[in-house]
């Protein structure tokens, strides 16, 4: 009936329309980081500080410490200045099996900063009631006055997360 080029139109319709919407769908969820990329807390946003554990949808975070490292990916895409290594504990009190390595984020005077790859990068899933240590790179430029790590499972259907303090020496 519509031959090979009203199939292909079709398709090229449906995938704009598929983009389109999922496009809006980002929009929403991306709410609290604003156009350039910097991130605005709520009023009620406690600041949480190394050692200390949130929970968020029975995930539990814990920021375990945040250095400065003289290890380099030679095969790294991103500059930087210095990598920022960030050791966390996640432990999952759901039901479910999780990923974990994507929870956090950093930024560096309030723009979010690039993951830089490191060894032991935590990259991974966590069964329930188990809990899994690791480690995160970060590419910092510059010499920033402040950095701030934010966590929010990735799985998480809340917008819950919670912002902790960074000064690694």
């Amino acid at each position: 009936m519509f031959g090979c080029g009203g199939c292909l139109g079709l398709l090229i319709i449906l995938g704009i329309l598929f983009g389109a919407c999922t496009n809006s769908v980002v929009n929403e969820v991306d709410k609290s980081v604003n156009e350039e990329g910097t991130l605005d807390k709520d009023k009620d946003t406690k600041v949480k500080k190394v050692g200390e554990t949130t929970e968020v949808d029975d995930i539990e975070f814990t920021l375990d410490g945040a250095t400065y490292t003289d290890e380099r990916n030679e095969f790294a895409e991103v500059e930087a200045d210095k990598v920022l290594k960030v050791d966390m504990t996640i432990k999952n009190g759901s039901d479910e099996e999780i990923p974990v390595g994507s929870d956090v984020k950093v930024y560096a005077d309030g723009k979010q900063v690039k993951t830089y790859p490191i060894n032991d990068s935590l990259i991974d899933s966590l069964s329930p009631g188990r809990s899994i240590s690791g480690s995160e790179g970060f590419a910092i430029n510059g010499n920033p006055k402040k950095i701030e790590l934010e966590f929010q499972p990735l799985m998480s259907f809340s917008n819950k997360r919670y912002v902790y303090e960074v000064n690694p020496q």
